[in-house]
């Protein structure tokens, strides 16, 4: 068993690096393996595809970044709740930037993950959004809830910037500041 599990997190590991330098799209799990030094076989027998290795990859990536959150909520500027959380989506996308190659395929692929992978990648969207509701409600704002799955939702249209235009944080938060605007009065 703990053969299988190191395996498991030797192949998540390998695909990491290879995904990030060849591209998802340019990786295999016989390359996986290959550089496991395993027959492919022996990676398929722990029942993970590749959009199941990359569900783990964001979820492990989520993690750090949520392990981030109190030094990035310390880092915050503002004092209305726009300005907080124009603060607070530079900081995410400066991260989100550092991890584009992975970012860019969950993007993409993010829809191919099962139900299971996408329940802990709901919670962990929460997570980043907790700081947001806690401004608006603060505030007095209502119906934060949907503000703040508004702004998650506006998040990732800055995000593209990024990917397709290779935008900085602030340019990326410049694509959706005036959009901002109406969820966070």
């Amino acid at each position: 068993m703990a053969d299988k599990q190191n395996l498991r997190a030797d192949v998540i590991n390998v695909a990491r690096q290879l995904f990030m330098s060849k591209g998802y799209e340019n990786v295999g799990m016989r390359d996986i393996a290959q550089v496991l030094g395993q027959q492919p076989t022996q990676v398929y027998r722990l029942n993970l595809c590749k959009a199941d290795i990359l569900a783990e990859l964001i979820l492990e990536l989520n993690e750090a970044q949520i392990a981030k959150l109190p030094k990035i909520k310390d880092q915050i500027e503002g004092k209305t709740v726009l300005e907080k959380v124009n603060s607070y989506v530079e900081l995410l996308y400066e991260f989100d930037i550092e991890h584009l190659p992975l970012r860019k395929v969950a993007a993409t692929h993010g829809w191919t993950w099962s139900l299971s992978y996408e329940e802990k990648h709901s919670k962990q969207v929460r997570q980043f959004l907790e700081p947001i509701e806690t401004w608006m409600a603060d505030a007095g704002l209502t119906n934060v809830r949907a503000r703040s799955l508004g702004i998650f939702s506006l998040y990732y249209i800055g995000y593209r910037e990024a990917v397709i235009r290779q935008a900085s944080a602030s340019d990326c938060l410049k694509m959706i500041h005036t959009s901002l605007s109406y969820f966070c009065v």
